[in-house]
Protein backbone atom coordinates (compact mmCIF):
# COMPACT_ATOMS: atom_id res chain seq x y z
CA UNK A 1 0.00 0.00 0.00
CA UNK A 2 1.34 3.37 -0.93
CA UNK A 3 1.95 5.95 1.74
CA UNK A 4 -0.43 8.51 0.21
CA UNK A 5 -3.27 5.95 0.10
CA UNK A 6 -2.58 5.02 3.71
CA UNK A 7 -2.67 8.71 4.72
CA UNK A 8 -6.02 9.16 2.95
CA UNK A 9 -7.49 6.16 4.76
CA UNK A 10 -6.26 7.43 8.14
CA UNK A 11 -7.64 10.91 7.44
CA UNK A 12 -11.01 9.45 6.47
CA UNK A 13 -11.21 7.34 9.64
CA UNK A 14 -10.16 10.25 11.85
CA UNK A 15 -12.76 12.54 10.24
CA UNK A 16 -15.48 9.96 10.77
CA UNK A 17 -14.52 9.50 14.42
CA UNK A 18 -14.40 13.25 15.02
CA UNK A 19 -17.79 13.74 13.35
CA UNK A 20 -19.27 10.96 15.48
CA UNK A 21 -17.81 12.37 18.70
CA UNK A 22 -18.93 15.91 17.88
CA UNK A 23 -22.48 14.79 17.11
CA UNK A 24 -22.62 12.92 20.40
CA UNK A 25 -21.27 15.89 22.40
CA UNK A 26 -23.57 18.36 20.66
CA UNK A 27 -26.56 16.15 21.44
CA UNK A 28 -25.55 16.02 25.12
CA UNK A 29 -25.12 19.79 25.24
CA UNK A 30 -28.51 20.34 23.62
CA UNK A 31 -30.10 18.09 26.24
CA UNK A 32 -28.48 20.10 29.02
CA UNK A 33 -29.72 23.36 27.50
CA UNK A 34 -33.26 22.07 27.11
CA UNK A 35 -33.44 20.77 30.69
CA UNK A 36 -34.84 23.34 33.09
CA UNK A 37 -32.08 24.57 35.32
CA UNK A 38 -33.88 24.71 38.64
CA UNK A 39 -30.76 24.26 40.72
CA UNK A 40 -29.13 27.43 39.44
CA UNK A 41 -30.30 30.50 41.28
CA UNK A 42 -28.37 33.73 41.10
CA UNK A 43 -28.47 36.17 43.97
CA UNK A 44 -27.52 39.69 43.08
CA UNK A 45 -28.02 41.35 46.42
CA UNK A 46 -25.23 40.89 48.91
CA UNK A 47 -26.00 42.34 52.27
CA UNK A 48 -23.29 43.25 54.71
CA UNK A 49 -24.56 40.48 56.96
CA UNK A 50 -23.94 37.89 54.24
CA UNK A 51 -20.49 39.33 53.62
CA UNK A 52 -19.52 39.11 57.28
CA UNK A 53 -20.80 35.52 57.50
CA UNK A 54 -18.83 34.62 54.38
CA UNK A 55 -15.67 36.22 55.76
CA UNK A 56 -16.07 34.39 59.06
CA UNK A 57 -16.35 31.08 57.20
CA UNK A 58 -13.24 31.93 55.18
CA UNK A 59 -11.32 32.92 58.30
CA UNK A 60 -12.17 29.60 59.92
CA UNK A 61 -10.86 27.79 56.85
CA UNK A 62 -7.69 29.89 56.60
CA UNK A 63 -4.46 28.06 57.33
CA UNK A 64 -2.41 29.20 60.26
CA UNK A 65 0.93 30.64 59.25
CA UNK A 66 3.43 28.98 61.53
CA UNK A 67 6.79 29.72 59.97
CA UNK A 68 8.63 29.94 63.26
CA UNK A 69 9.15 33.68 62.94
CA UNK A 70 6.60 35.62 64.99
CA UNK A 71 7.00 38.79 62.94
CA UNK A 72 6.47 36.98 59.66
CA UNK A 73 3.47 35.08 61.07
CA UNK A 74 1.79 38.28 62.25
CA UNK A 75 2.49 39.98 58.91
CA UNK A 76 1.01 37.07 56.96
CA UNK A 77 -2.08 36.95 59.19
CA UNK A 78 -2.56 40.71 58.90
CA UNK A 79 -2.30 40.54 55.12
CA UNK A 80 -4.78 37.68 54.95
CA UNK A 81 -7.31 39.58 57.08
CA UNK A 82 -6.94 42.93 55.30
CA UNK A 83 -10.09 44.43 53.75
CA UNK A 84 -10.83 43.93 50.09
CA UNK A 85 -10.23 46.61 47.48
CA UNK A 86 -13.99 47.19 47.21
CA UNK A 87 -14.14 48.17 50.86
CA UNK A 88 -10.97 50.24 50.76
CA UNK A 89 -11.74 52.43 47.75
CA UNK A 90 -14.95 54.38 47.37
CA UNK A 91 -16.05 54.81 43.76
CA UNK A 92 -17.28 58.35 44.44
CA UNK A 93 -13.97 59.39 45.96
CA UNK A 94 -12.43 62.28 43.93
CA UNK A 95 -8.98 60.69 44.11
CA UNK A 96 -10.31 57.43 42.72
CA UNK A 97 -12.13 59.26 39.93
CA UNK A 98 -8.94 61.20 39.11
CA UNK A 99 -6.84 58.04 38.91
CA UNK A 100 -9.35 56.09 36.83
CA UNK A 101 -10.13 58.94 34.42
CA UNK A 102 -9.56 58.36 30.69
CA UNK A 103 -6.68 60.60 29.69
CA UNK A 104 -6.57 59.46 26.05
CA UNK A 105 -8.11 62.61 24.53
CA UNK A 106 -5.87 64.84 26.65
CA UNK A 107 -2.76 62.99 25.52
CA UNK A 108 -3.84 63.23 21.86
CA UNK A 109 -4.35 66.99 22.21
CA UNK A 110 -0.93 67.35 23.85
CA UNK A 111 0.68 65.35 21.06
CA UNK A 112 -1.07 67.48 18.44
CA UNK A 113 0.17 70.69 20.11
CA UNK A 114 3.66 69.26 20.45
CA UNK A 115 3.96 68.74 16.71
CA UNK A 116 2.41 72.12 15.85
CA UNK A 117 4.94 74.70 14.60
CA UNK A 118 3.70 78.03 13.18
Amino acid sequence: MKLSAFEKIIRKVVREEIDYALRREIALLKEEIVKPTQNLQIKESNTSEEKTEFRQKIQQQMPSFNTGDGTLDSLLNETAMSPSAEETFNTNDPTNQFINKDYGPLMKAMQKNKNFRP
